[in-house]
């Protein structure tokens, strides 16, 4: 593992300790099993509170920042499909069937001290800001 995501693993365990990180073809996965959402999302007609997250760090990280995140295949708030959603660009190495939310942050500014700067837990707690968004 790079020293990089090593660092950034440990500042994700901090907030998130059940946090998991798979290798895959040279990218890096990192699967929450409890990301919090806000009132009016459900899977089918169920309301859900909590669901897991993942998302893809490809190699040239944190050159280049992060894009998209998935959750459970069937999510919908308020029962309408969320836009900007799709089948995952490529497959995580985590079960499941996921949906992939198109997702970026703007003004992405990576610094060598990774807890200064952009980085993976400013990543995840910006999937905050799309959720609220609802579909």
């Amino acid at each position: 593992m790079r020293a990089r995501i090593s660092h950034e693993l440990a500042l994700l365990r901090r907030h998130f300790g059940d946090v998991e990180h798979a290798e895959s073809n040279g990218e890096d996965w990192f699967r929450i099993p409890r990301c919090v959402l806000p009132e009016g999302w459900r899977i089918g007609n169920e309301a859900v509170s909590e669901l897991p997250v993942c998302f893809l760090i490809k190699g040239n990280y944190p050159g280049d920042a992060p894009y998209g995140f998935l959750m459970l295949a069937g999510l919908n708030f308020k029962g309408a499909a969320p836009n900007n959603t799709g089948a995952p660009p490529s497959p995580p190495p985590f079960s499941g069937e996921w949906l992939h939310f198109s997702w970026s942050v703007e003004n992405w500014s990576a610094t060598a001290d990774v807890g200064k700067g952009s980085n993976l837990l400013a990543w995840v707690r910006s999937f905050m800001v799309r959720l609220q968004e609802g579909a």
